[in-house]
């Protein structure tokens, strides 16, 4: 489990982050909302320990993994602790090849590991296997996000930290990354989902947090949240005068919904 607790971070003097707490389950996923400007890339670079590289620091609060403190580690540490995050943006090598991109991901991963990793990429995205050959640059969106979540799978992540995945692609394509998210999930990798696509995030999580200026305001099962109405009218596009369930109810199921709802 992923736990955070009363997280506080900052950017010189902007409190980018105000005593955050939240958890992530063994073998869930969850989701994190919020506008712009709430504070969830911060989240993940706090995590992550990326947050230095954009001047900030941690001003109280801790994050643990498996009993481990994670905020005193740098990113490589916590890479090999098995927490590994997607960066909003993709941030591939856009002049490497596929194949090339996927070997800086395994970088520090044993030899078979990393074939076995690279096989597992190519099962969950075969449109990569077909161009690993091929310029990343060249890419479409949709195959240079499918090349990031792959690039960090060759690490052998136990959490997989994914902010915006959705972002700049096509509805039918964002629709697949969900249904990539779900399973990488069910291969037993549990995922931090930050998203502003509420809509994908709620039917994919199993808990759910909404960040509003750097608190948490909400959280609670992803079916809880999703018949809310301030997830309703700020995230789904519905009225409050609409019923709750016209927002998008996550495909999970109510029983494995209650898993996580304690």
């Amino acid at each position: 489990m992923l736990t955070v607790t009363d997280l506080s971070v900052r950017y010189g003097a902007i409190q980018a982050l105000d005593r955050v707490t939240l958890e992530v389950p063994d073998e869930a996923v969850v989701a994190v909302l919020g506008s712009n400007g709430a504070g969830k890339s911060t989240l993940l670079r706090a995590i992550s320990g990326t947050h230095k590289l954009h001047k900030g620091r941690i001003d109280t609060g801790s994050i643990t993994h498996d009993g481990q403190r994670l905020d005193k580690l740098n990113p490589a540490a916590t890479v090999a602790r098995g927490v590994v995050q997607v960066p909003e943006g993709r941030r591939i090598f856009g002049r490497l090849t596929v194949d090339e991109n996927l070997r800086a991901g395994g970088m520090g991963v044993k030899n078979r590991r990393q074939g076995s990793a690279r096989d597992r990429v190519f099962e969950l995205f075969p449109r990569l296997q077909e161009r690993r050959g091929q310029t990343a640059a060249l890419l479409s969106g949709g195959e240079q996000q499918m090349l990031a979540i792959g690039r960090a799978l060759m690490a052998h992540p136990k959490l997989l930290l994914l902010d915006e995945p959705s972002l700049g692609l096509a509805p039918q394509v964002v629709e697949q990354i969900g249904e990539i998210i779900l399973e990488i999930n069910r291969q037993g990798t549990s995922v931090l989902l930050v998203e502003q696509n509420a809509s994908m995030a709620l039917r994919v999580a199993n808990l759910a947090y909404v960040l509003d200026v750097g608190e948490v305001s909400l959280h609670g099962s992803a079916e809880e949240l999703a018949a809310t109405d301030q997830v309703q009218r700020l995230y789904l596009g519905h009225g409050a005068d609409e019923p709750a369930g016209a927002g998008a109810a996550p495909r999970r199921s109510v029983a494995r919904l209650s898993r996580w709802s304690g």
